[in-house]
């Protein structure tokens, strides 16, 4: 089931990024053309993580706590590590923002059917 989710967020991300690439960073707006691939970055990396996971029928990575460490060993390499390897990259907090905000997004589609039992067991 969940490898399902994981490869349609692929497909849905990889249309949005070649959308961003193609179209919407030409509509001159500061989001499209700096963060919506930070936001996209880590929802991609953990649905591919979690198809490699169940594919060799491993635990997938759908804890919060972990989603959470991971994406500061992320946001670490990309706005920190990335400085000295790519000359012109810069550190930008929004970015990790963007990162967090993914991986948020990432947690609560993962993890739906636990927040969908929740709230119908209340009524």
């Amino acid at each position: 089931m969940k490898y399902r989710i994981n490869f349609s967020l692929i497909v849905c991300i990889l249309i949005i990024y070649i959308l961003n690439q193609l179209w919407l960073k030409n509509l001159g707006v500061l989001f499209f053309n700096y963060y919506l691939n930070d936001l996209l970055a880590v929802p991609l990396y953990f649905a591919l993580i979690n198809i490699i996971c169940e594919l060799d029928n491993k635990k997938m990575i759908t804890s919060f706590k972990y989603l959470f460490v991971i994406t500061i060993a992320l946001a670490f390499i990309g706005e920190y590590l990335a400085v000295y390897f790519r000359p012109n990259s810069v550190t930008d907090f929004w970015d990790i923002v963007c990162y967090f905000i993914g991986m948020i997004f990432y947690y609560i589609i993962i993890n739906h059917n636990k927040f969908t039992l929740k709230i119908s067991s209340k009524y």
